[in-house]
């Protein structure tokens, strides 16, 4: 792994690192905004529309259920199932799941940005206890992650701006963990030149748990906390507060692979004119080949996840799917414990009907385990409720 705080000390050294940092960033107000799922609903939609509307030219990127190994090339991609969000100044997307979260460097060169705004942190917070290492082998863990992150958006040119995690429910995270991972990023972040807003100085989680999951607040309070976002922003880029009015929050609808416009558009259940594949209900007998599993429920950020499965087709009772395997995503954890469909093995048969996963729009919100060979060919389906 490259020692990033040696390429930091060569960069401050060569004057890298402008002196009126803020100024810099100011002149040509390009923003790459990132987010986890926290940025999906209303936070997101209030700081990108008041980024936009001070003048600056904002691409958004959301992914749920993201931290840096889904950003950071230097790990593998990873898949999004619970959410997808992106914006340019000419279009607009919001998705059930993509395959492959993009990657920062990607993000990088293709829009050139002169400010990153970094919204993440919560998903890290597994990472910091886990089991696996050491304390310390935790904290370095997650040091080298933000380091990365940083140190790739320094070389390109840009500044950092990050928002750090809001208040969790202390009895989902204790109030220790929460400030040990935010001191982590504030010093990093602070190493690299660059800015931090502290969350958890102006949020307070107050809604129950374990009926609610601690995490993610409702929109007054995501709306809030961007308003205050939004006002430390603008100082730091030297701009005046817009004076549009509010955002008027909504959910975009979820878009599947054959959606189009309602003049003239396809229906979801015709067939995938990408892939050639059906886009609706299949009965099917099956064989499990291969299958994700969950080795630590303790690292799971979320109360439900999902599967990847990938399984031989013996029987096709309806006539209408061509392939000879087929991928499905179980809910394999429900309310932090394990399901029937996580202990199916490997060699088992069953009769299933399932539909494609995009049209479930209820799955949006769960977390996707897959350590699945990638196959692009393969849509993703799920068994269909009754």
């Amino acid at each position: 792994m490259i020692r990033v705080s040696l390429f930091l000390v060569a960069m401050v050294a060569s004057g890298f690192f402008a002196s009126d940092f803020s100024a810099r960033a100011a002149r040509a107000p390009r923003i790459l905004y990132l987010g986890d799922s926290l940025s999906i609903g209303a936070f997101g939609q209030t700081l990108d529309q008041s980024m936009r509307s001070s003048g600056f030219e904002v691409h958004t990127v959301v992914a749920g259920g993201a931290s840096p190994y889904y950003w950071l090339k230097s790990y593998q991609s990873l898949p999004c199932t619970i959410g997808f969000w992106e914006k340019s100044p000419l279009s607009e997307r919001r998705v059930g799941y993509v395959r492959a979260v993009p990657k920062l460097e990607d993000l990088l060169e293709l829009h050139e940005p002169n400010v990153v705004v970094v919204q993440t942190g919560s998903n890290l917070y597994a990472t910091l206890r886990s089991k696996r290492r050491t304390k310390e082998g935790n904290v370095s863990e997650v040091t080298s992650l933000i380091q990365q992150m940083c140190y790739s958006i320094a070389k390109s040119g840009a500044v950092s701006y990050w928002v750090l995690p809001p208040h969790s429910h202390e009895q989902r995270y204790p109030k220790s963990l929460q400030e040990e991972l935010s001191s982590i990023m504030r010093d990093v972040v602070n190493e690299y030149e660059g800015r931090v807003f502290e969350s958890q100085k102006v949020t307070r989680f107050d809604d129950p748990y374990p009926a609610t999951d601690g995490i993610h607040y409702g929109p007054e309070d995501a709306r809030g906390w961007a308003q205050k976002v939004s006002l430390h922003f603008n100082d730091f880029m030297k701009v005046s507060p817009s004076p549009s009015a509010p955002a008027i929050v909504r959910a975009l609808p979820i878009q599947t692979p054959s959606a189009v416009s309602s003049s003239g558009g396809h229906s979801s259940m015709e067939t995938n004119k990408v892939s050639g594949l059906p886009m609706e209900e299949l009965d099917l007998v099956l064989k499990l080949v291969e299958k994700s599993e969950i080795q630590n429920l303790n690292e799971l950020p979320y109360a439900n996840a999902l599967g990847l499965y990938e399984y031989e087709v013996i029987d096709d009772r309806l006539g209408n799917y061509p392939c000879d395997k087929i991928r499905i995503a179980h809910g394999i954890v429900f309310g932090r414990k394990y399901t029937g469909a996580a202990t199916r093995e490997i060699g088992s048969s069953i009769s299933m009907r399932v539909v494609p996963l995009s049209n479930d729009k209820t799955l949006s919100t769960w977390e996707m385990v897959d350590d699945l060979r990638m196959n692009r060919e393969l849509p993703i389906y799920t068994p269909k409720l009754d």
